[in-house]
């Protein structure tokens, strides 16, 4: 069956995409997707009991991969955050956001979005530097622990500081290759003006996974907090994305992991919306 995919290796499936189907019944949700043919998962948070969820998951024969975790990173790289990622049986813990260096020790969830919002307007070249370090510092001990530390990019992270350097890749450039590997969103990337292949190509050894989603004809260059929350999205290959070109400059082995994300609003329910990026991905 794998071989039909992009480069031999099958999609897996960001449960932030069926958050609400999640919640109202995990084990026939999760057979649901089972049925459609994924067969990896990433989660989008800790689960209240990360054992169990695992055995749902190996029950409908799914297999947890990754999981995407809150800030800040004091409890991103707690020692109950690394136990809980060992329960679900996870490769690898994911950063979904940078940081603030001003919001160092405080719980950002307190704060309203706008007021988080006015923040991140003023994010700047020395947060990513310092991000840089603390990633290379919680890198290291989740790999003592067995797993590896990667970075999940936002459209934020494509804003351009002083000589027109990207937050991203001043993330990439200042973190140990060994330590930190990076989840390229696809879709992000686009939607805040830059190129996903121009990246692929630059870093080839440091993004190891990808998320892919498509975007609506129309749709704004933004690099503002709530630009993911803007209603552009599509379900693979109803959208402006060239798939085929983008998965043409990966070299096979590079790429472990990649993984289908619906957000926003979509024109279909969410378990069809994946359904049919699933089988798009498929026939490519």
């Amino acid at each position: 069956m794998q071989a039909a995919f992009p480069l031999g290796l099958a999609p897996g499936l960001q449960l932030w995409s069926i958050r609400e189907d999640l919640a109202g019944d995990e084990t026939a949700t999760l057979r649901k997707i089972a049925g459609i043919g994924y067969r990896e998962l990433e989660h989008y948070r800790m689960p209240e009991s990360p054992a169990e969820f695992r055995r749902k998951c190996e029950d409908a024969g799914l297999k947890l991969v990754s999981a995407h975790f809150d800030m800040p990173f004091e409890q991103f790289g707690s020692q109950k955050t690394i136990d809980g990622a060992k329960e679900m049986g996870l490769q690898y813990t994911i950063v979904v956001f940078p940081a603030l260096r001003s919001l160092s020790g405080a719980d950002a969830q307190r704060l309203s979005f706008s007021e988080l919002s006015a923040r991140y307007e003023k994010i700047s070249l020395d947060d990513y530097k310092w991000n840089a370090e603390q990633l290379n510092l919680y890198g290291e001990r989740l790999k003592k622990a067995g797993m590896q530390l990667g970075y999940h990019n936002h459209a934020i992270d494509l804003k351009k500081f002083n000589g027109g350097v990207a937050g991203l890749d001043t993330l990439i450039q200042g973190t140990d290759p060994n330590l930190v590997v990076f989840e390229m969103d696809c879709a992000h990337v686009i939607h805040a003006g830059a190129d996903p292949i121009s990246y692929l190509r630059k870093y080839p050894g440091r993004i190891r996974m990808i998320h892919v989603k498509d975007l609506k004809p129309g749709y704004s260059i933004s690099t503002t907090l709530d630009t993911e929350d803007k209603d552009t999205d599509a379900e693979i290959g109803a959208g402006v994305i060239d798939w085929r070109r983008l998965f043409g400059v990966i070299k096979p082995g590079n790429l472990k992991h990649w993984f289908v994300e619906q957000e926003g609003k979509m024109d279909h329910p969410p378990m069809e919306s994946i359904a049919i990026s699933y089988n798009f991905l498929k026939q490519m």
